[in-house]
């Protein structure tokens, strides 16, 4: 999902967004990353959200062990999926 626009798309689709762009002193950590279209990406481009007035639908997080483990998207059986969500906190986006 797209932290801008908040419309779904393709794994493929979508880029990895630095809030804080790296050449204006953001870190490549997971707390000033998140997902974006390319449209949107390309809308803020070198810019803070505020700048051109873009708001986040959802703040960058940290995943545990599991959502990571899922995320990195890796080939993961059906049963190690299900183990591995089990321990995915209910309020993670992966449970949507």
């Amino acid at each position: 999902m797209c932290a801008y626009c908040g419309r779904r798309f393709p794994f493929d689709l979508l880029t990895r967004e630095h809030v804080r762009p790296v050449s204006r002193g953001g870190r490549d950590t997971w707390m000033n990353c998140i997902t974006a279209c390319r449209g949107c990406n390309g809308r803020k481009g070198n810019q803070l959200p505020e700048e051109v007035r873009m708001s986040l639908l959802y703040l960058p997080y940290v995943p545990n062990l599991h959502e990571d483990m899922i995320l990195r998207g890796r080939r993961i059986l059906a049963d190690q999926m299900e183990f591995l969500l089990a321990s995915v906190p209910r309020s993670s986006r992966l449970h949507a």
